[in-house]
């Protein structure tokens, strides 16, 4: 299977494609000059399309993924809010647009061919909304509001539309500032990271007699430095095994080595290793073999070979790219 990687870089207004082989080396393939800021890039696999947020008038921008994994401009549309998160419903129906400047989440249903179509739902008032990911056992869409210190929870009906869960309301640490979403593969868990006080949120859920609820059952520090006055947390994400979880700092320029607890789905922290200069995201393969920081500050990004056995990080290359590099993807084309 080969893979392709692809980075946003906001400054330098492109998309890098990247061909990630066997062996851990990467070579550009291709750039995609977008004419304005692109910030998230999401994938559609079955229909080999990637959908990226521009600032330009709000646009949402689509590209054909063609057999060499090189995009190509299908369509573009102009949405209420600037994309600043991108995400899609099971079935691949539905695209949502967490707008972090306008606090408002917008939902647009996409057609047979994955064009996007204009927002069926505004939600208003979700004072920095900054991710939304649906957990798709539950049908409950997980909304972050970085500045209520909050998560919303909405279940998506058959139309598209989102009503509220009968708990409504995840409420984290005061000036914790929730920020990126990660879900446990097989297990009724979500992990969230908090971007002003460095920490991580474990949350559970207990199904009983179909009524949902959903407790915190830990908060631990990104890094074992827990009484620094000042974090700037960012990225998430748990490998497919359920085994490892990873984390990002920018103010530290840290990603730190978590070991998922199998009992209970409770993390340890168990090492941090300093990266390329302000980690805002990273991405995992999906053999969680490889995993790739990008540097928001350095314009570069570095490759890890994960450990099977521990999951520690063994740096392999580095290389140049745009400025300001906020995004990056993993793809696996067929």
């Amino acid at each position: 299977m080969k893979r392709i990687v692809y980075i946003s870089n906001s400054d330098s207004q492109s998309i890098e494609v990247w061909n990630l082989c066997d062996n851990g080396k990467m070579h550009l393939i291709q750039t995609v000059d977008t004419y304005s800021e692109v910030q998230p890039i999401k994938i559609i696999k079955n229909q080999k399309l990637l959908y990226a947020g521009l600032s330009k008038n709000n646009e949402i921008i689509t590209y054909n993924i063609d057999a060499k994994g090189c995009l190509y401009e299908k369509s573009k549309i102009s949405f209420p809010g600037k994309a600043n998160f991108l995400s899609f419903d099971q079935n691949q129906k539905f695209l949502f647009c967490s707008s972090y400047h306008t606090n408002s989440l917008i939902v647009a249903p996409l057609d047979m061919d994955g064009q996007l179509q204009n927002p069926i739902q505004i939600i208003y008032d979700i004072k920095g909304c900054h991710a939304a990911k649906i957990n798709y056992k539950y049908n409950i869409l997980f909304i972050t509001s970085l500045k209520e210190d909050c998560i919303y929870l909405y279940y998506l009906t058959y139309f598209g539309i989102l009503k509220n869960t009968e708990q409504k309301i995840l409420y984290a640490q005061k000036k914790s500032g929730p920020r990126h979403i990660a879900f446990h593969p097989n297990q009724d868990v979500i992990y969230t990271i908090n971007e002003l006080n460095g920490t991580i949120d474990v949350w559970k859920i207990y199904n009983t007699k179909n009524i949902i609820e959903i407790k915190n059952i830990q908060n631990i520090h990104i890094t074992d430095k827990q009484f620094l006055k000042h974090y700037w947390s960012a990225d998430i994400h748990v490998t497919s095994c359920g085994r490892f979880l990873y984390a990002t700092d920018r103010l530290l320029s840290i990603i730190s080595l978590f070991y998922i607890n199998p009992d209970n789905n409770k993390i340890i922290l168990y090492k941090s290793y300093q990266t390329e200069d302000q980690p805002r995201s990273f991405c995992i393969d999906y053999k969680d073999q490889y995993l790739i920081v990008a540097g928001e500050k350095s314009n570069t990004f570095i490759i890890y070979n994960i450990s099977q056995s521990t999951g520690e990080l063994k740096k392999i290359n580095i290389y140049n790219t745009g400025k300001r590099p906020i995004w990056i993807l993993i793809h696996q084309l067929d």
